[in-house]
C-alpha cells in the first residue's frame, strides 16, 4: 500500500469516526470542560471538519491544477517537515481564523460538512496515484507549501489530533 493510499484509509476510519461521535447528544457534544480545553467536543469536530473540507479542497484543486492558490512547491521548513514527517501536530497551536468554530454550533449544518467531507474523500482515494503526482502545492499557513499529498496526510494528522481531544473531554 502507498503511503498516501495509507493516509487516505486512515482518514476514511477517522472521518467515520466523526460522524458516529455525531450521533451522541447535542448536549454532550456541547459541553465545556474549561480545565481541559477551551472548546467543547462539539466545537472540535466543527473545526476538523471544517479544516477537513478545505484540506481536501485544496487536493483535488492541486490534481486538476485548477485555483489561485496554487503555486510552485519549495522545500518546508524543517520544523514542517519534521512535523509531516512525524505524523503528529503539537499540542497548543492556536487555530487560524478562519475555521475557528463559531459560538453556537448548528449541528445540522455541522453533520452535512461531515458528509461533504466523506464524499470529497471518496473521490480522491479513488485515484490515489493522481494526488501524488500533482506537482504543484497550495499554502498552508503554518506548514508553507503542501503538495496534494501532504493535505491528505495534515487532515488525517489534524483529524487525529482533534479526535484525540475529543475522546478524553468525553472520558
Amino acid at each position: 500500500m502507498s503511503p498516501v493510499t495509507r493516509e487516505l484509509v486512515g482518514l476514511e476510519r477517522l472521518t467515520g469516526r466523526v460522524e458516529r461521535l455525531l450521533e451522541l447528544s447535542e448536549a454532550r457534544l456541547g459541553a465545556r470542560d474549561e480545565s481541559r480545553s477551551g472548546w467543547s467536543p462539539a466545537e472540535h469536530l466543527f473545526h476538523l471538519a471544517f479544516a477537513n473540507e478545505m484540506s481536501l479542497k485544496n487536493a483535488a484543486s492541486l490534481v486538476a491544477r485548477k485555483g489561485k492558490l496554487i503555486r510552485q512547491r519549495v522545500p518546508l521548513v524543517p520544523e514542517a517537515a519534521d512535523i509531516l514527517l512525524r505524523g503528529r501536530l503539537p499540542r497548543g497551536a492556536e487555530a487560524p481564523r478562519f475555521v475557528r468554530p463559531p459560538p453556537a454550533i448548528d449541528f445540522d449544518f455541522l453533520r452535512e460538512i461531515a458528509a461533504g467531507v466523506r464524499e470529497s474523500l471518496a473521490r480522491l482515494a479513488q485515484d490515489p496515484a493522481a494526488l501524488e503526482a500533482a506537482p504543484d502545492g497550495i499554502p498552508h499557513q503554518a506548514l508553507g507549501v503542501l503538495s496534494a499529498s501532504q493535505w491528505v496526510r495534515f487532515a488525517r494528522m489534524h483529524s487525529a489530533h482533534h479526535l484525540r481531544i475529543v475522546r478524553a473531554l468525553l472520558q
